[in-house]
């Protein structure tokens, strides 16, 4: 109890966090605005298709393997749905709010930054589609919805924010709660793969962005944005109680957005 009295009148902590909520809101409206930045985007998929390790046989051998094995399966689904929302809460968490690591969460926010931002350009020059869509497998979405865009696919974020996890907990691994989360991490490249989300070329490219912008930003201490900076200490504990409720909503989104878009839908949507 103590330590979250400590946590909420820490003002060095509650401008980091908000930091990462606004950087996760800002992904999610580039999502919402996709549909008109990404207007000119090229699809490469054809390309792709030309690739070892993209055939229908071998992605449906995939799925179809890890479908006769329950346990697995029902692991790495929910490894990949924690995967991106689920895997940056947990981190975060860890990072700043247990750990109270400044500068470790201060590399983890501009590494963020920059992968959405490398990610976010190259999805609006080229983008491919995955496995599940090219080859029409049951029981995926095949539609974009409010979390999701079916063309950000290369590089995987999935496993670009995976692989920067990782990597920014490194020193952490022999502390059982941080080994943990390593752990976790690890598996959502399997998960990503042998589920029919992403092809191997979106795992590797994600990594290798991962890899990229984590030895760019070894011990780089971002400038925070100025707004937050400026905001006294009961301000941004109000901030911080709003956006907190947003990104349960958004976490709930993530976890079935097919279901929840489609109520939003019924809720809205003309008879």
């Amino acid at each position: 109890m103590l330590k979250v009295r400590e946590l909420v009148n820490d003002w060095e902590v509650l401008v980091r966090l908000n930091s990462f909520f606004l950087s996760y809101f800002g992904w999610l409206l580039f999502g919402l605005a996709y549909g008109f930045l990404g207007r000119y985007s090229v699809d490469l998929t054809d390309y792709l298709l030309k690739l070892p390790f993209t055939s229908r046989d071998f992605v449906v051998g995939l799925v179809g393997f890890t479908k006769s094995v329950p346990l697995i399966y029902w692991l790495l689904e929910a490894v990949y749905y924690l995967g991106f929302s689920g895997s940056i809460a947990l981190v975060v968490a860890y990072l700043l709010l247990y750990k109270r690591d400044l500068e470790a969460s201060d590399e983890l926010f501009i590494r963020y930054l920059l992968s959405y931002s490398v990610a976010g350009v190259i999805y609006i020059l080229f983008h491919v589609h995955a496995p599940h869509l090219v080859y029409n497998l049951p029981g995926y979405i095949s539609e974009n919805n409010y979390l999701t865009r079916q063309e950000f696919v290369l590089p995987s974020l999935h496993n670009t924010f995976a692989m920067v996890n990782i990597i920014t907990l490194w020193k952490y691994r022999k502390e059982k709660t941080g080994a943990a989360i390593i752990a976790i991490n690890s598996l959502i490249p399997f998960a990503t793969l042998l589920l029919g989300h992403h092809w191997i070329y979106d795992i590797v490219t994600g990594m290798l962005l991962a890899g990229i912008v984590s030895r760019l930003t070894v011990g780089y201490s971002p400038k925070l944005p100025a707004i937050l900076c400026r905001l006294e200490l009961s301000y941004l504990k109000r901030l911080t109680l709003v956006s907190f409720f947003i990104g349960v909503i958004a976490l709930f989104l993530a976890a079935d957005p097919q279901h929840w878009s489609q109520l939003v839908d019924n809720l809205f949507g003309t008879p």
